[in-house]
């Protein structure tokens, strides 16, 4: 709620984090207790090369990630992909019209 946040301003690209975060299918092993199914998602020990602030220890030495941050830098590389595509499609238009 905007009436709780101060200093809002636009966020800096998100374009070469988004591109540089290695997207894995992985399973869990089934010791962890976690279901041993097919998955989607990222390495924390991967994803800490690329954005070091998402990734957290905690006291048993186990890596978690901050997904929401990482949804919202996703989310803000898309808009940037959106941009770039409206702007291509734009200088494309006009040089099929002048063709």
């Amino acid at each position: 709620d905007s009436s709780l946040k101060e200093n809002i301003v636009d966020a800096n690209s998100q374009w070469n984090d988004i591109k540089n975060i290695k997207i894995r299918n992985y399973n869990f092993k089934a010791s962890t207790g976690y279901g041993t199914h097919k998955q989607i998602g990222v390495v924390a020990q991967e994803l800490e090369t690329v954005c070091p602030k998402l990734v957290d220890t905690g006291e048993d030495n186990i890596k978690t990630v901050a997904s929401s941050i990482l949804y919202m830098k996703a989310v803000k590389a898309l808009q940037e992909a959106m941009a770039k595509i409206e702007t291509l499609e734009t200088k494309v238009a006009a040089l099929e019209a002048a063709g």
